[in-house]
């Protein structure tokens, strides 16, 4: 069992408006998949007037939907587009955010749940300065409908600064469980912790 504080949980949904990337050129913007400007935008609101020292960018799919396009591109003997080849990758966002925010905080680009982000975060945190701290960032939307996995739901982002002063979770290790969709466990973390954040002490999770 680990110990961690968790603090400025931030959740952005599909459809919304992101004012956290009003400061973002406008042409810029416009280019940001869907699910790049969910990501941005939780990232961004986390780190509100506070600084890391390391960024865990967590998905299960990634940015599916552009490589499905470049799929679709290339057996229809089409050139894809190397702009939506760059930003189909894994890293995208991660490569996305340093570049918008002009920020060069280390970070990895992870196919992990909520909780396995957290314990990269965790092993980050572990040989770093005592105030170090980290943002874990999970972000994922459904799966193109040809995919025989395709589950509808509401693409989210789910953000949160990590530190180990003065801990409030402790993540369960033997408690973890492979989830599948890995989604499940963002929003399950999310909606426990928002309903519950006047729990005295250290919570558990799982």
């Amino acid at each position: 069992m680990i110990q961690i504080k968790v603090s400025r949980l931030t959740l952005s949904c599909a459809g919304e408006t992101y004012p956290a990337l009003e400061y973002i050129p406008a042409m810029q913007r416009r280019r940001l998949s869907p699910m790049a400007k969910m990501a941005l935008n939780s990232a961004i609101q986390s780190l509100a007037d506070t600084r890391v020292d390391y960024i865990v960018w967590a998905s299960q799919y990634g940015d599916e939907t552009r490589t499905c396009k470049i799929l679709e591109d290339v057996l229809q003997a089409h050139t894809p587009s190397p702009t939506q080849f760059s930003t189909s990758v894994h890293n995208a966002v991660a490569g996305l955010y340093s570049i918008l925010c002009q920020d060069s905080t280390a970070s990895t680009s992870l196919c992990a749940s909520w909780s396995e982000a957290l314990i990269e975060a965790y092993a980050f945190l572990k040989t770093a300065s005592d105030q170090a701290q980290a943002l874990v960032v999970y972000y994922d939307e459904p799966l193109p409908d040809i995919y025989v996995e395709h589950q509808q739901f509401q693409g989210f982002a789910v953000a949160a600064v990590i530190a180990l002063q003065q801990p409030d979770l402790y993540l369960n290790l033997d408690a973890l469980v492979e989830i599948e969709p890995k989604y499940q466990d963002a929003l399950n973390f999310y909606h426990c912790w928002t309903q519950d954040q006047h729990h005295p002490g250290i919570r558990v999770w799982p």
